[in-house]
């Protein structure tokens, strides 16, 4: 295979690190990163508590385990190399009742089976030992787990691209693949400019402090800053699926205000395919899915349209080219023809924060990690309290469906992203499945103070006055059409073009693996059949 031009779609962990180990097989090679974001990590990767997961719960055997265990065999000496912060810390899953406990033994299993060292199970006192804040009847112990910068080791694995003579490209969005024998045709164009993201700090507002009052809006005001929060999780019960309904959680907060009345008709369609999710859209192949475009099709917030200046679409060629673009991984594989599954739903996380120099050492309220255990029947309900790698707490995440898959403001919604995830059938599949747990979790979901609460329950020491907004993320979740989720590195190629699908829970800690197994895949093995 004869390669002198590779560029690789998405400057993000895994994409940062996967140009790291092409240029390092490829010593000769041209290798160019392209992201439509203004800087490394801007996504997902950058807005994280920082914890080395070592994917406890996975299944024993499994790829997730063994990219999670090859991960950190890579990454340690890496970031001892590169002096960026890593701390060993341990991490204590908390058991609350007996059901809590009974999966902690089957946790325990899996990760003897996995051959994670050194975890075990404390009973109270033991616990205690170990976390003296921790509250629960039964504690599984992983004293290796660790925290870690992933911005600072996105920036480092960036480095030594560039050192080998690789570029990087921001403020370009790939727009399209035209694939041909023996090289890629990447279109592209100027991205439109990001919306900023909002202010964290000891004065921000969070959630129950917005009045979502009806006052005037100046002209001079984007309808972003008057949407407050996401509409209430899933309610109904089995029979009848879940149900979301926008369009009255908007009006009764913005009834009166113009940009609601431009956009209601829109609001109130979506709307109907919330409340009727078998109604699908007519005229459209795949289940009532129109079939996206890719990033040809771009999708402006409701309200006024951002600035932009973009100018018409280039074209350049590769040898190779390698596509890990997290939120828009399904819109760019529908783009170059791939089949549309897995879907990308955004989750948003949020995360918050307490290091108030009026408290003496917060962080000694906890020594590591203090987390719920994992529930498979509320595969986003997890929660921890970590102390952070450069001092004080870290709580999250606290996570709900999103509102965009880009869209970072607290107060903000995209309706071209809500109607890609509620015209998703898979969608509705995977949320009737968990309508129970969900609706149970609703209002820790929008509520500051309710979700401090529930962080009470198994660390009651954390001061709710204390805590306050940090910085949140939009985490790509892959779905199958039955509602499955994808925890799972997937990766697709046809000819010279390679798409990574999805990636495992622990995907930032794997990431120096999954790019050494794409590597792999791409240079070395058989392409993987199309879809």
């Amino acid at each position: 295979m004869s390669i002198s031009r590779v560029a690789v779609v998405g400057a993000g962990i895994v994409g940062v690190a996967i140009a790291r180990e092409i240029t390092g097989r490829l010593p000769a090679a041209e290798v160019t990163v392209f992201d439509k974001a203004d800087r490394l990590a801007a996504h997902q990767s950058g807005h994280t508590s920082g914890v080395v997961d070592p994917a406890l719960a996975a299944q024993p055997g499994s790829e997730e385990s063994k990219l999670a265990r090859r991960g950190v065999e890579l990454l340690v000496p890496f970031v001892s190399e590169r002096g960026i912060p890593y701390r060993e810390c341990g991490q204590l899953l908390v058991a609350q009742n007996t059901d809590e406990a009974d999966r902690l033994e089957e946790i325990l299993a899996r990760a003897e089976a996995n051959s994670i060292p050194g975890v075990r199970l404390l009973d109270r006192k033991e616990m205690l030992d170990v976390e003296p804040n921790a509250r629960g009847v039964l504690a599984l112990y992983a004293p290796h787990t660790a925290v870690t910068d992933y911005t600072a080791l996105t920036e480092a694995l960036a480095s030594d691209v560039s050192a080998a003579g690789g570029t990087f490209r921001f403020g370009t969005e790939v727009t399209g693949f035209d694939v041909m024998s023996n090289e890629v045709r990447l279109r592209m164009r100027t991205a439109a400019p990001e919306q900023s993201e909002p202010a964290v700090g000891p004065d921000s507002s969070d959630d129950d402090s917005a009045s979502g009052s009806d006052g005037d809006i100046g002209s001079d005001r984007d309808m972003d800053d008057q949407v407050y929060e996401a509409p209430r999780t899933y309610r109904g019960d089995n029979t009848t699926g879940p149900v979301i309904d926008f369009r009255d959680e908007l009006r009764s907060r913005f009834g009166s205000q113009d940009w609601f009345k431009q956009v209601e008709d829109t609001i109130g369609s979506l709307s109907d395919r919330f409340t009727n999710p078998a109604s699908g859209r007519s005229g459209h192949s795949g289940g009532g899915e129109p079939r996206h475009t890719g990033a040809d099709e771009h999708r402006e917030p409701a309200g006024r349209p951002r600035e932009r200046t973009v100018r018409p679409e280039d074209t350049e060629v590769f040898d190779l080219v390698i596509v890990c673009a997290g939120l828009q991984a399904d819109r760019l594989a529908a783009a170059a023809g791939f089949d549309e599954a897995p879907r990308i739903v955004p989750f948003t996380s949020d995360y918050y924060a307490i290091d108030d120099p009026a408290i003496d050492d917060p962080a000694e309220v906890v020594r590591g990690i203090i987390s719920t255990v994992p529930d498979p029947s509320s595969p986003f309900s997890e929660r921890s309290v970590v102390r952070g790698i450069r001092g004080g707490l870290v709580l999250g995440p606290n996570t709900i469906v999103s509102l965009g898959r880009e869209r970072y403001d607290r107060h903000g919604f995209d309706l071209g992203d809500m109607g890609s995830t509620v015209g998703f059938k898979g969608f509705w599949k995977f949320a009737a499945q968990t309508a129970k747990t969900a609706a149970r979790g609703a209002k820790p979901a929008v509520s500051t103070s309710a979700f401090v609460e529930e962080i009470r329950k198994f660390v009651p020491a954390i001061d709710a006055s204390a805590v306050r907004a940090d910085s949140r993320g939009i985490r790509a979740q892959a779905i199958d059409a039955d509602g499955t989720l994808v925890d799972e590195l997937r990766v697709t190629t046809r000819g010279r073009l390679t798409m990574v699908r999805s990636l495992p829970r622990s995907g930032a800690a794997s990431a120096l693996a999954t790019a050494e197994r794409v590597a792999n895949q791409v240079l070395d093995g058989p392409a993987v059949a199309d879809g």
